[in-house]
């Protein structure tokens, strides 16, 4: 048995809009879609920006280092031993 008023939805929602109406919230409706879009994006390109540029520092600064002990006879902190100049 079916009890209330039934409920639905019209066909056309805007049954008084125009053509131009519709496009221009399907556009604006679009674009609100397209900002976060563009900034989630913008982000990720930032962090991978800063984590490349992490990851060739550390990389530069090893190195370097290495040098250093190399040329200087520093002791290693990695394997406790002394490293001669070649």
């Amino acid at each position: 048995m079916h009890y209330g008023r039934r409920f639905s939805l019209p066909i056309d929602p805007w049954p008084q809009a125009s053509l131009g109406e519709r496009t221009a919230v399907g556009m604006v409706l679009t674009f609100l879609l397209l900002v976060p879009a563009c900034a989630a994006g913008a982000l990720l390109l930032v962090a991978a920006t800063l984590v490349t540029h992490v990851d060739r520092s550390y990389d530069l600064g090893a190195s370097l280092r290495a040098l250093i002990e190399r040329r200087l006879g520093f002791r290693s902190r990695r394997k406790d031993r002394i490293v001669w100049k070649a």
